[in-house]
């Protein structure tokens, strides 16, 4: 190409005379200029490179996204997209297919904890005994108001659970209470349930028939319930065993379990919180600090000073 330059012959005809596409020929040139590239000082520190590494060999079955998440409470601010690129690096990136949402455009958004709550219950196991576990879920922050495990579910269970919800919450003097979201069961739409919803001045809002979407962070809840502690715990030994196991996983959930939906934040921290606006300034400003921080560190290991690089 220089000789056929030099020789006076034109970019474009030295390229269709050897052959060359134009756009194989550029992109070639860019990738030079890539090689030659300096490293950026923003890049990851060695010691945050190794925190998701071991992170990764400790515990196999966490995404990218997890991990990104984990990590923050041991002081590492690393972004979901360079936790991909360290494990894919690695060829630890394992596809993970899910069935697609059915729905697109949520009917109920809230925007502060308690204003929508959803209500429902599922089975375990305990001594070869058919159990349930009812739960209340904040749909806002994805928090657990209220929970038990109970041998039956009737009207009794779900008033007690609606009780301690609202003790729970302080909601009393709230000028604006929940409304609940939960199904057409007959111990939700029994007379004495609906007369309490009425008494503790909430609104009752039955799903659809047959929609479990209808109560989709109840039931998304569950299955990350099933996945996690319920299907690990095949029979419970005892009622007493059973609520311990329970109360550590929920515990855990709140507070340490970090949540894609939440931005990798814990239900806890979101629901103390209670404004997705701060929530978003808060991760900007931990981002902007993590980005500083490993500036300076880079900055340093280059030898190089704000004034040019140091003798």
């Amino acid at each position: 190409m220089e000789k056929l330059k030099a020789s006076g012959v034109k970019k474009t005809a030295a390229l269709r005379r050897l052959g060359v596409c134009r756009s194989t020929y550029y992109g070639w040139l860019k990738s030079r200029v890539s090689a030659a590239r300096k490293p950026s000082v923003l890049r990851l520190t060695e010691a945050e490179k190794q925190a998701v590494i071991e992170k990764k060999k400790r515990h196999p079955h966490l995404s990218h996204r997890k991990i990104s998440g984990y990590l923050r409470h041991e002081g590492h601010w690393i972004s979901e997209s360079s936790c991909y690129r360290i494990l894919r690096a690695l060829g630890w990136v394992f596809p993970q297919p899910l069935r697609e949402a059915p729905w697109k455009t949520p009917h109920y958004e809230p925007f502060a904890p308690n204003q929508v709550w959803g209500e429902d219950w599922t089975t375990l196991s305990i001594k070869g005994l058919r159990h349930y576990l009812l739960t209340i879920i904040d749909y806002f922050s994805r928090y657990i108001v209220a929970w038990a495990i109970v041998k039956t579910v009737s009207q009794r269970e779900v008033k007690d659970l609606l009780v301690i919800a609202y003790i729970n919450e302080g909601i009393e003097h709230s000028e604006q209470k929940p409304l609940l979201r939960l199904d057409r069961g007959s111990p939700n739409m029994a007379y004495g349930t609906r007369r309490l919803i009425r008494d503790l001045e909430m609104v009752i809002s039955p799903s659809r028939v047959n929609r479990p979407t209808d109560n989709a962070r109840q039931e998304r809840w569950y299955r990350t319930v099933k996945q996690e502690e319920i299907y690990c715990n095949e029979d419970y030994p005892s009622q007493e065993i059973a609520r311990r196991s329970m109360a550590r996983y929920i515990e855990e959930y709140h507070e340490v379990r970090p949540h894609q939906a939440l931005w990798n934040y814990t239900p806890g921290f979101v629901h103390r919180l209670g404004n997705k606006t701060l929530l978003l300034e808060h991760r900007r400003r931990m981002i902007q600090i993590v980005k500083e921080q490993r500036l300076n560190a880079n900055r340093a290991l280059m030898g190089v000073t704000e004034g040019g690089v140091s003798n």
